[in-house]
């Protein structure tokens, strides 16, 4: 049996995606929305934001598309929606540990945000034409952030870094939702180096095949690399860009990093990548698996199978899901 939060959303085009997205989480979305017109800042981010309409627009017209769909059938102004996306663009928590191994064949991703948010996120099935992109998913956003697998044959999860530039640009959720689509990341990578970012985020892939791929992004700069299992990533820069960051050790990310590279293996079986992914011997702050671990998902590219674990259904263990949908 598939979670209680476990939609399918089958669409002819990426508006009707968005409007039936919308009808889904109408109340939830609208509750978001008026807790976040409760502070003071509200008008003047729904004033900045426009500025960050126009190159998103004319960067991913499809997505803004589903987002006219999204508000529509949520009943609510698409200014506000806009901005509800925008606000995800502020300083947040270190969030999200990944986990690559067996050699490329086996992802996991906790997904750490705040245990007051677990009801904002559940499992996502979607279609729209020839693409189908399974995820955990954010009521409040596009999706694409957190961690996902397309029928191409991608596997995406993204990890939060904090980076000391920014910029009027595409806001980095959109970023991301358009990398969760991708074919081709290394194709893809040409189109995001162009763009006009508003921050950044760590994007890692891997493919069918076991390549594993990390897009590490700030506003102005960026890295990707093609990189060897086994792979770790929490929320501080691997590569060069790491000149950009806050070092204070957001959230335990250095600590949750070192642990999860010393007791990562080169081949590792369902259940030790799970118990790895349990681990809380550092604490509630800073383990594997800690107070702000909200969902998980491990991707098992052998079998065709996806692990879930969602914390506002915890009783129910991990939920095995079919990924049968690839392109061939």
């Amino acid at each position: 049996m598939p979670h209680t939060n476990y939609f399918e959303i089958k669409a002819d085009s990426f508006y009707d995606l968005g409007l039936q997205e919308g009808q889904l989480f109408k109340q939830s979305l609208i509750n978001s929305i008026n807790k976040a017109k409760q502070h003071k800042s509200w008008g003047l981010l729904v004033s900045k934001s426009k500025s960050y309409l126009e190159p998103t627009q004319k960067a991913f017209p499809h997505l803004i598309k589903e987002l006219q769909g999204y508000a529509k059938g949520a009943g609510i102004l698409f200014d506000d929606l806009w901005a509800r996306i925008l606000k995800t663009e502020l300083p947040d928590i270190g969030k999200c540990t990944t986990v690559i191994t067996n050699s490329g064949k086996l992802v996991a991703h906790n997904e750490d945000w705040d245990a007051n948010s677990k009801d904002s996120i559940c499992v996502m099935k979607k279609s729209v034409g020839d693409l189908t992109i399974f995820e955990l998913f954010y009521f409040n956003t596009l999706g694409g952030n957190t961690v996902s697998v397309n029928s191409h044959g991608i596997v995406q999860s993204i990890n939060t870094l904090t980076h000391t530039d920014e910029r009027v640009g595409i806001p980095r959720n959109i970023m991301a939702r358009w990398m969760s689509e991708t074919k081709n990341p290394t194709d893809d990578f040409t189109k995001f180096s162009t763009l006009s970012r508003a921050s950044g985020y760590s994007h890692n892939f891997v493919d069918v095949r076991g390549n594993v791929y990390s897009l590490e992004s700030s506003a102005f700069k960026h890295t990707f690399k093609n990189v060897a299992s086994p792979f770790v990533h929490t929320n501080h820069y691997l590569s060069e860009l790491k000149e950009l960051e806050h070092d204070d050790n957001l959230c335990g990310t250095f600590d949750r990093y070192e642990f999860a590279y010393q007791n990562t293996k080169k081949s590792m079986s369902l259940n030790g990548l799970q118990q790895l992914m349990d681990d809380k011997s550092k604490g509630s702050k800073i383990s594997v698996f800690n107070e702000r671990t909200i969902a998980r998902m491990i991707v098992d590219l052998e079998k065709f199978a996806a692990y879930v674990w969602l914390l506002r259904e915890s009783e129910k263990g991990w939920i095995q899901y079919d990924i049968d949908f690839f392109n061939h």
